[in-house]
């Protein structure tokens, strides 16, 4: 196996995906108003090269969501695999949010995009689709049900988040999840209002 071309190969991934992320948090630009030939020459690489690695920008883009993800989710599975309390999870996961502000700043804001969040939850949920936990556990009487909370969670968690990034992060991570904990009472007693 030839280490130098391997070498060469990703750190030309690395620089192609580093000028799309400026270009999107720096330049404050969307995904389609970003061009192979502007990522190009910025990258000071052919086109040919570009194409070697993929297919167009959203691709990219793609793969670096992906990629952000899998260290979300490798951040919240370390947690769970150290027994930590689910306060200690969500405050590793806000952390490293925090930590990537600029990626979750663009990326959740990108048309109103939960991808990151939503390709973490996905994976947290495979991880323990074989477990012996229903949805009784929850206080929940069926999967079904189980699915419109989970919606509900998701969405409620991805603004949360997205309200959190655009006021600087003021709070501490440990403290978005106390937030976050109670509004469980706090929406019940919204709605009895």
């Amino acid at each position: 196996m030839n280490t130098k071309n391997n070498r060469l190969i990703r750190e030309t991934d690395e620089k192609i995906i580093r000028t799309v992320y400026r270009m999107m948090t720096e330049d404050h630009r969307p995904v389609g108003k970003i061009t192979v030939r502007e990522i190009c020459e910025e990258a000071e690489i052919h086109r040919s090269t570009f194409y070697a690695h993929y297919r167009d920008v959203y691709e990219l883009v793609e793969k670096a969501e992906k990629a952000m993800s899998r260290q979300l989710t490798e951040a919240f599975f370390r947690k769970l695999d150290e027994k930590a309390s689910a306060r200690d999870c969500f405050t590793e996961i806000f952390a490293f949010i925090r930590d990537h502000r600029d990626f979750y700043l663009y990326y959740l804001a990108e048309s109103g995009s939960r991808g990151v969040l939503q390709l973490a939850w996905e994976t947290v949920r495979e991880r323990y689709a074989g477990a012996a936990v229903g949805p009784e556990r929850f206080g929940v009487r069926s999967e079904e049900e189980m699915e419109y909370h989970g919606a509900f969670f998701l969405t409620g968690m991805t603004t949360v988040v997205r309200m959190w990034l655009r006021n600087g992060c003021r709070e501490e991570p440990a403290a978005l999840y106390d937030l976050i904990r109670r509004q469980g009472t706090v929406q019940e007693a919204m709605i009895a209002w």
